[in-house]
């Protein structure tokens, strides 16, 4: 008596109807010599009985099976599915990152540890207890603070530039206040069901998951007021158990064109080497995983200045190279970068059309460039380039 054919993909279910059919079959066959089985016999209730545990041993077996695939089971057994695993539904967070205040430049301005700043629809923040290098007095008209929501959801996060306002009049600083550096993020809701199921599937399908230099530098993009992330590309070898990472935060701590050029304090540092590779490198207590280790380091500048002997279309020359060539530099080179001298150049002409005519346009580092020759410039190791000044002399032709 062939019921079920295939259990190959799933288990199909059996028809009532259909198996106290077949089992009445069976009775006449194997009891009554042929006869037919009679309705309300002992013959005909039987089969009604089995064919009905049949039917229900089915839903037994398929719910079972349910429960041992995580893409099917029950959230609750997902739950212990995923801990057991190592993988644990995630609560609400809160969002973090920098927000820039001003006020009188004249004298130093103490700032309040309970200031607290309001967004849209009441959405308020407070000084992050977490680190220690907020400053605790603003000198010269301006500071950055680092931030934290005082609740925990995704409404929270704000993009860089957005506005806020300083929820209590404090003297010597301004009402307003901006968002700065990569915008104030992390804030999520508590994880769903599905979303959990959705990380749990992906985590068994990648299978082994190893750690590569681009894994460093898309987490590290996500801390707080990190505009971008560097590791040194420099001439040596590198030890492969180690990790050096130099994170920016433009529009946080100076600019592209401001020193400190957006290179963090050490404190900043600090707190980042210890959330990326713990209190103890190599240990795992980090997001690192066991046996990395690493730090995030301070990335120095080597000053570039450039020189130029123009013919022809001269006006305002000096400012439109500028312009083009902070953005050139920092999108085409990060720390112990090799500089090609030409495709500068290139950017130089770039920037001012076909119409002016220049001369050899003359590159001139500061002694701590690594080595240079007639093509390259080699920034030496920790070292990022960054603009001097631009120097646009008339020539007679």
């Amino acid at each position: 008596m062939a019921i079920i054919t295939s259990i190959d993909c799933t288990l199909p279910r059996p028809d009532i109807t259909t198996l106290q059919q077949n089992l009445k079959t069976e009775f006449s066959q194997r009891l009554l010599g042929g006869a037919p089985v009679l309705p309300m016999s002992a013959e005909d209730v039987l089969s009604f009985v089995m064919a009905g545990t049949v039917n229900l041993m089915h839903g037994f077996v398929t719910q079972a099976l349910k429960e041992n695939d995580p893409a099917t089971m029950c959230c609750d057994n997902l739950i212990i599915y995923g801990a057991q695993h190592g993988i644990n539904l995630q609560a609400s967070t809160r969002a973090k990152g920098y927000v820039a205040i001003t006020g009188d430049s004249e004298t130093e301005t103490v700032i309040p540890p309970n200031i607290r700043f309001v967004g849209a629809s009441s959405r308020e923040y407070k000084l992050d207890p977490e680190v220690q290098f907020n400053p605790k007095t603003m000198v010269g008209g301006g500071a950055v603070l680092r931030v934290t929501a005082t609740l925990a959801g995704p409404e929270y996060n704000l993009g860089a530039g957005e506005p806020l306002t300083v929820s209590t009049t404090f003297p010597g600083i301004d009402t307003e206040a901006t968002v700065v550096g990569n915008g104030i993020t992390g804030g999520t809701a508590n994880e769903t069901c599905d979303a959990f199921r959705v990380r749990v599937i992906a985590a068994e399908a990648a299978g082994v998951i190893t750690t590569n230099l681009n894994w460093y530098l898309q987490q590290s993009a996500h801390y707080p007021g990190v505009t971008r992330v560097c590791s040194d590309e420099c001439e040596g070898c590198c030890d492969p158990s180690y990790v050096g990472l130099y994170p920016f935060m433009e529009g946080v701590y100076g600019d592209a064109d401001e020193a400190p050029y957006g290179v963090p304090p050490a404190a900043v540092l600090d707190a980042m080497t210890l959330w990326m590779f713990g209190a103890a490198p190599g240990k795992g207590q980090g997001l690192a995983p066991v046996g990395m280790s690493g730090r995030f380091l301070p990335a120095l500048p080597t000053v570039m200045d450039v020189t130029v002997t123009c013919f022809k279309g001269c006006p305002g020359a000096d400012d439109r190279i500028t312009t083009a060539l902070q953005a050139f530099l920092r999108a085409s080179y990060c720390v112990g970068s090799r500089i090609c001298k030409e495709q500068v150049r290139a950017a130089c002409y770039r920037a001012i059309g076909l119409d002016p005519c220049f001369s050899q346009i003359v590159l001139t580092f500061d002694e701590s460039i690594g080595r240079e020759d007639n093509a390259y410039a080699y920034l030496d190791c920790g070292h990022f380039v960054v603009l001097g000044t631009v120097t646009v002399t008339q020539a007679p032709v």
